[in-house]
């Protein structure tokens, strides 16, 4: 069943302070977990299979027979939207010889039936085997196919936020369930309502949960970001939620460990100028430029498609960065989301697929975005965004992005060593523990 928008939106709740960080321990986290084939396999089997996945949005298949390939570890899955407006999911394999039906990888397509290119075999969109060539030359068949034995492969599909989700095993939790409280803190930004603006694949030398480790902390701004230190704050307030997790970092501000509180670097004016305020004559202290920011969305709350009128003034200013387990994250504000997902790879522990999803809340008049979703092998990672992107990315967050994916490679190898003791993590890194905690429970079947 799909989750909706209730009537009356619900606040989203601040972050407690005193929230405890500790309940997963403070061992370490061996390196073993990065490269080791059997982990991948019995990641495979115990979670991934078992907890609700990220496919596409709802708006990619407006019409039935529309249909969206999704690329997932070691499976093709296809999603195509019914007669009656629901959304069914199958594996995308012909049950004659196992040829991939619709065929070139991930995107969009519409059909009435899907065909194998192989031998021919016909599927309806709602997985009902159609047409079998020659069938009479199948003895198995004389009195007729039983009835399922040749359909196509199914599993469970809901939707929440615009977003189509899927779960490969059958039983388990609801969509609803599994998501916990993040549709109560994330339904006020009105994000079922918003497009996606770009969306590319990079494939990145390195696990997939390193990639997630990468963006599960800010206790590397200070020196993988320096330059954030002018604008933002990295001490982030840190929240953990059964599976999910969320922090907060304040945009717009000085991180008080910077060594200048007093001027306006470069980087903060630049900012400033993205929010249509020139730094010259800005007359406050540069850490309360995000109440600046505040005051304005708020003063244009009722004139604006945004949802400001949702959100508390911190979500006007900050970054609200969720993390829905295992592989979504989103750094959330009210004007769009920089999103992203660590896919794993089919065969190769050491690398994955990074997709940086940017979704923007378009207004009433505006032209949807224009873009193409491509795929960057590792041989052809592409030096900045701006070269790639179709949405035109401030250089202020292109740089930050471009400084994460360039350091996963070094970060893979060092988890490969033999010189490697394993992961020591402090409270900021409290969201990468339980992570690696709630990944080791489902590979060793304790969830």
């Amino acid at each position: 069943m799909a989750t909706k928008l209730n009537e009356s939106i619900g606040r989203t709740p601040p972050v407690d302070p005193n929230a405890r960080l500790d309940e997963f321990g403070y061992r370490r986290i061996d390196g073993d977990r990065f490269t080791s084939r059997e982990w991948m396999d019995l990641e495979w089997k115990n979670m991934w299979r078992r907890v609700w996945n990220m496919a596409c949005r709802e708006s990619d298949l407006p019409e039935p027979g529309d249909y969206y390939v999704c690329e997932f570890g070691k499976e093709s899955l296809i999603f195509i939207r019914q007669q009656d407006g629901s959304i069914r999911g199958f594996y995308n394999v012909c049950q004659h010889r196992g040829n991939l039906l619709a065929l070139g990888g991930e995107g969009c397509g519409h059909s009435t039936f899907l065909q194998c290119g192989y031998h021919g075999w016909e599927w309806n969109i709602d997985g009902s085997v159609k047409h079998v060539s020659d069938l009479e030359t199948f003895p198995q068949y004389a009195d007729g196919i039983p009835e399922g034995d040749l359909d196509m492969s199914g599993f469970e599909v809901d939707t929440w936020a615009g977003w189509v989700w899927f779960k490969l095993d059958e039983g388990g939790e609801s969509l609803q369930d599994f998501l916990g409280v993040v549709p109560a803190h994330l339904d006020p930004y009105e994000i079922d309502r918003w497009v996606i603006a770009d969306y590319k694949t990079f494939e990145w030398p390195c696990n997939w949960k390193a990639a997630c480790d990468a963006f599960n902390e800010s206790y590397h701004f200070q020196t993988l970001h320096a330059q954030m230190m002018q604008w933002s704050n990295g001490i982030a307030e840190i929240e953990l939620h059964g599976i999910h997790s969320r922090m907060v970092n304040q945009y717009g501000t000085v991180d008080p460990r910077h060594d200048d509180q007093d001027n306006i670097g470069d980087r903060l004016a630049r900012y400033m100028s993205g929010m249509g305020i020139d730094a010259a004559t800005y007359d406050r202290p540069p850490k309360d430029f995000r109440l600046t920011v505040q005051e304005m969305k708020r003063s244009i709350q009722d004139q604006t498609h945004f949802a400001y009128r949702n959100l508390n003034d911190d979500q006007l200013s900050d970054t609200y960065h969720y993390t829905i387990f295992p592989n979504v994250s989103w750094n959330v504000f009210p004007e769009g989301i920089n999103g992203f997902r660590y896919r794993p790879h089919p065969t190769d522990p050491n690398k994955c697929y990074y997709d940086l999803i940017l979704m923007r809340y378009v207004g009433p008049n505006d032209p949807e975005p224009d873009y193409t979703h491509r795929t960057f092998s590792i041989d052809e990672l592409p030096n900045t965004y701006s070269e790639v992107m179709d949405l035109e990315m401030d250089v202020i967050v292109s740089e930050v992005l471009e400084q994460d994916g360039s350091n996963l490679g070094p970060v893979q190898r060092g988890l490969a060593s033999d010189g490697f003791r394993g992961m020591v993590l402090c409270d900021q890194e409290a969201r990468v523990r339980q992570f690696h905690e709630l990944v080791e429970d489902y590979v060793m079947g304790r969830r």
